[in-house]
């Protein structure tokens, strides 16, 4: 269980990542930048309800089966959804790269949640493995 722990912390970081992301594309609201979208009638679409049930309530509920997962098979489940979080992660990094006006707070932001879920696909990994029995840390 002690080992969950890294993985459950990342699976946050990845979560909150993704609601700074948000919100730093509603901050500008506070600087007169328009953010409503041309075909805006006031109603969700439904891609918006699939994004935030896959980047926000999935991973929270990640967190929570990581709570109780003891098994090989739980961690190569995770393992595969993780590679997915960072294919989408890169894709939406280079996305931002490549936009014509560049917002530099989010590049740097889709940056670390890159990292992020770079490191979690790495401790997952090591997961599967069982070479992640030492609880210390790698930096300090």
């Amino acid at each position: 269980m002690k080992n969950n722990y890294r993985l459950i912390v990342l699976w946050i970081l990845l979560v909150i990542g993704m609601i700074l992301h948000f919100n730093y594309h509603i901050g500008g609201l506070m600087y007169g930048i328009d953010v409503v979208g041309k075909k805006a009638d006031g109603s969700i679409p439904s891609s918006l309800i699939l994004i935030r049930n896959i980047f926000y309530h999935l991973p929270m509920i990640w967190v929570v089966c990581l709570l109780y997962c003891s098994k090989k098979w739980g961690f190569v489940l995770f393992f595969i959804l993780s590679i997915l979080y960072l294919l989408a992660n890169a894709a939406h990094l280079t996305e931002e790269l490549f936009r014509v006006k560049k917002d530099i707070s989010q590049i740097t932001l889709l940056t670390t949640v890159f990292i992020i879920s770079f490191v979690l696909s790495i401790e997952h990994l090591k997961a599967i493995k069982g070479t992640d029995k030492q609880p210390e840390a790698y930096l300090c």
